[in-house]
């Protein structure tokens, strides 16, 4: 029943099952669990092997082809070869693979054309019966591959295109198999069916007994070798919306959801390092998970029993006495503090170790369709990438509670997704990348669709109250969507496969002045991401920025003049050159008189244009401004300069100064002075078509 059940799943769709059933055989063949008197009996397994190769994904093709070249030596393999038309099949795929293959199916070609008396015969009394009985059922079978060799000639069968099936962008998959006693299968079962129930007061409850005991008692590994539980828990999330207080069922379930990550990264740093993670390592816990002890000895730990066929978990059996851990590291630490801790802990404490279960009689543990099941459970990745489709759609709920949990949850659940998922996702041509590809995408655009939502909810028509709700939920969304970003996908594929509701609400988010203020990191990483998104929407953050930044140093330029004492005189020439880029927006005239007090009334500034000692720099800078006001775009801007300059020429040399030095009075109109200041004045300002400025000069 066993072979039987693996030859079937060699012709399943996925090719993740299909590669694991063959590497089961094979392994069953090198421990002598089967021989090839087995094998060649089924001729379903010579069906599936040759169809292998016409399946979209074709990983171990090696081990594939080196498995046929081995069955090819015994007669009753090469009739059904022949007779399925594996001749004429192989010989055209021959051509599609790569050449170190090309000789491996060579050698079969070569085997099926043997004379069947020169192929070594089997000692298997078995065989000789099964190959009669399967000469006497020439039934059709379903496939490529028809049994009656002419109705083979009728079909066109063609290797299709091999397509790397290589999966890439893990980090981590899935946990050591732990198989569980009768009575643990029980507890879990029993709550499955809890969660399932219609009576909200006995969900309540039974979310509490996972927070509480079965999550503690239960390694967390176990929740996603055996998911029902959890795709329980994601199921009740879709009652945040829902009246009646069905909403509290989803915060409990965003609860169990929370903590069951928190103790699935506490396990997945146990398994990389359980001397340094476990903190109980000089005693010998009543509960734990001991397959892994078994698999760290360097044992096979599919066979191993659970805890509880030893340690019956307290909720099971209603033990007395201090309760266990249960966080599965307890056994686990002993397990790695080798034999002679073990012997320390034996000759204080009279419980049975874990390590001597082989002695102890297991009436509890009952055979489970281990393949089955592993074929059945979560890995890592797909746990997270579950828990992100079910949880994101919450934040769109009107609950700031609601939200805070969600967030909670998803900061525990990127963790995980960090440890599991590589930023090759992108480039992973496995069914299983791009399913997750295609998830990840699917949550990104829900998302950007919530960051969008809330911000275009906040409205000065609003309550307060709703306002803070949506701004806050906006930024704490907005700061967990960044970091998911950064950690899952690099800024140079950001164009190529960000979708476009996230693209928008990115570039909300650039032009947030708080958030760029209070998360500078936060908003560097959004801008670079929007600069490969959309050019036109980067050109206008840019031109946002500028004039931002314009303003600001404007504020600063009028707040510097008015302070007492010794002036940075470089620094204000800077600003007040930053601040006229932002003149069509704030238009503050008083300003312009500002700029051009500064280039008289300052001593420093009234001979710097023409004193040897002056700054270069300063000089340079001091000209700059002057001109780009004398030619500024904006005719007010002009108008005010040239009538400003006019003011303060005729203050110099009006007739009230005649008693006055002519050197002194000059120092006060220098500044006009410069050949590039009288070029421009002469030249443009004499010919400009506004009257305002070519009557002035």
């Amino acid at each position: 029943m066993v072979l039987a059940g693996l030859i079937r799943k060699l012709g399943h769709q996925l090719a993740e099952i299909r590669e694991r059933a063959l590497k089961s055989i094979l392994c069953k063949i090198e421990h002598n669990l089967i021989c090839y008197a087995d094998l060649i009996q089924e001729r379903q397994l010579f069906l599936h092997l040759l169809e292998w190769f016409n399946f979209p994904s074709v990983p171990v093709k090696e081990e594939v082809l080196n498995l046929l070249s081995r069955l090819v030596k015994y007669p009753p393999a090469v009739q059904h070869l022949v007779d399925l038309g594996a001749v004429e099949f192989l010989s055209k795929l021959r051509s599609n693979v790569e050449p170190n293959l090309q000789a491996e199916i060579d050698g079969i070609l070569d085997g099926l054309f043997i004379l069947p008396s020169e192929v070594p015969a089997l000692s298997s009394a078995s065989y000789q019966t099964n190959q009669t009985e399967l000469s006497k059922n020439p039934g059709i079978l379903a496939g490529y591959f028809p049994q009656d060799k002419s109705n083979f000639q009728q079909m066109e069968v063609l290797p299709q295109p091999v397509v790397n099936q290589t999966v890439k962008c893990l980090k981590f998959s899935t946990f050591p198999w732990l198989p569980l006693t009768t009575t643990d299968r029980h507890v879990l079962s029993s709550n499955e069916s809890s969660l399932r129930s219609s009576n909200h007061t006995l969900i309540w409850n039974t979310c509490e007994l996972l927070k509480d005991v079965i999550m503690q008692d239960f390694p967390a590994e176990i929740f996603l070798q055996r998911p029902k539980i959890v795709q329980s828990l994601l199921s009740l999330l879709k009652l945040a919306f829902g009246g009646d207080g069905k909403h509290r069922l989803a915060l409990q379930s965003v609860s169990c959801l929370q903590q069951l990550c928190m103790y699935l990264r506490n396990r997945l740093n146990f398994h990389r390092d359980p001397g340094f993670f476990s903190n109980k390592q000089d005693t010998v816990s009543q509960n734990s998970s001991l397959s892994y002890c078994h698999e760290a000895r360097g044992t096979h730990h599919s066979q191993n029993p659970s805890p509880g066929s030893s340690s019956p978990r307290p909720s099971v059996v209603g033990r007395t006495g201090q309760r266990p851990r249960g966080d599965g590291q307890d056994w686990d630490a002993v397990s790695s503090s080798g034999s002679s801790s073990h012997a320390h802990v034996n000759s204080r404490i009279s419980v049975h170790s874990p390590l001597d279960m082989g002695h102890i009689d297991l009436p509890e543990l009952e055979t489970e369709d281990t393949l089955e099941l592993q074929f059945q459970q979560l890995s890592l990745p797909q746990f997270c990438v579950s828990v992100l489709e079910s949880a994101v759609p919450l934040l769109r709920t009107g609950s700031r509670q609601m939200i805070i949990r969600v967030l909670e949850l998803l900061a525990e659940d990127m963790t995980l997704i960090g440890e599991a998922i590589s930023t090759d996702i992108w480039d992973d041509s496995s069914l299983f990348g791009i399913d997750m590809k295609e998830k990840l995408l699917l949550v990104l655009g829900a998302l950007g669709e919530t960051m969008c939502y809330h911000k275009s909810s906040i409205s000065l028509e609003q309550p307060e109250v709703m306002l803070v709700h949506h701004r806050m939920a906006f930024i704490s969304i907005s700061l967990f969507a960044v970091r998911l970003l950064q950690m899952l996908l690099p800024v140079e594929k950001a164009s190529e496969f960000l979708p476009e509701p996230m693209s928008t609400a990115l570039f909300l988010l650039s032009l947030d002045m708080p958030v760029s203020l209070e998360y500078p990191n936060i908003h560097e990483a959004v801008v670079a991401y929007l600069e490969q998104l959309n050019s036109e929407n980067y050109s206008i953050y840019k031109r946002t920025a500028e004039a931002v930044y314009s303003i600001e140093c404007t504020c600063n330029f009028l707040s510097d003049i008015e302070k007492e004492g010794e002036k940075n005189l470089l620094e204000l020439v800077e600003l007040a050159d930053q601040a006229l880029r932002s003149f069509s927006y704030h238009q503050h005239f008083p300003l312009i008189k500002e700029i051009i007090s500064i280039l008289t009334d300052l001593p420093q500034m009234s001979w710097c244009w023409k004193s040897a000692q002056a700054s270069p720099l300063l000089q340079g800078e001091s000209q700059k401004a002057l001109l780009h006001m004398l030619s500024h775009p904006l005719p007010q801007v002009k108008a005010e300069t040239y009538h400003c300059c006019l003011e303060i020429t005729k203050e110099c040399l009006g007739v009230h100064n005649v008693t006055k030095s002519v050197s002194s009075l000059c120092n006060g109109i220098h500044f006009l002075l410069h050949p590039k200041v009288l070029y421009e004045i002469s030249v443009f300002g004499i010919q400009d078509p506004k009257s305002e400025v070519c009557q002035v000069t």
